[in-house]
């Protein structure tokens, strides 16, 4: 299902119920990761190109960090959290692409705003405890858990960094 894009702004509405769905059918009730991964890849391949062109069209320049941007980037993080998620219980694709897990991890953590909020502050622990065991690194894995509450989840930060990982993620 592809989400519309309306006056410049991806349907974060649309986009967030379908992401729901896709995690509540194949995540949360029936643990069917690779049907997971499947739904999610097509939307996180959107949300990563829309955010590019946004940024491309603008000279490179950052949206501001307004209520619309901040409910996207909110999305993002989740979106590349789940699909992260649900690659590495596929435990086939995970032997295909233990590098982008982490990097979705990554990018998730650090572009995950409002993390002193009790739902964002769960997913950051869930988010670090799936890197923890994916990395076998504990070094690494503080070394992200203190670089990521230093940022405070301010939502300027997560669309920097979120804007740093598209670029490279599409030009590869």
């Amino acid at each position: 299902m592809e989400i519309q894009v309306i006056r410049d702004h991806l349907d974060i509405v649309k986009l967030q119920e379908k992401m729901n769905d896709i995690v509540f059918d194949y995540l949360d009730t029936s643990n069917n990761y690779p049907k997971a991964m499947r739904e999610l890849k097509p939307l996180y391949i959107q949300v990563t190109t829309f955010y590019k062109e946004y940024i491309d069209n603008r000279a490179g320049e950052l949206p501001s960090a307004n209520t619309y941007w901040h409910l996207f980037i909110d999305c993002c993080a989740k979106l590349c959290y789940f699909l992260a998620a649900s690659t590495y219980y596929s435990t086939n694709e995970l032997q295909k692409t233990p590098e982008k897990v982490e990097q979705l991890l990554t990018i998730s953590a650090y572009s995950l705003p409002s993390i002193d909020q009790e739902e964002n502050e769960q997913l950051l622990s869930a988010i670090f405890a799936l890197y923890s065991e994916i990395v076998k690194d504990e070094e690494k894995t503080a070394s992200l858990r203190n670089a990521v509450l230093e940022q405070k989840g301010a939502v300027k930060q997560c669309l920097q960094q979120f804007k740093v990982f598209v670029e490279n993620e599409i030009t590869r």
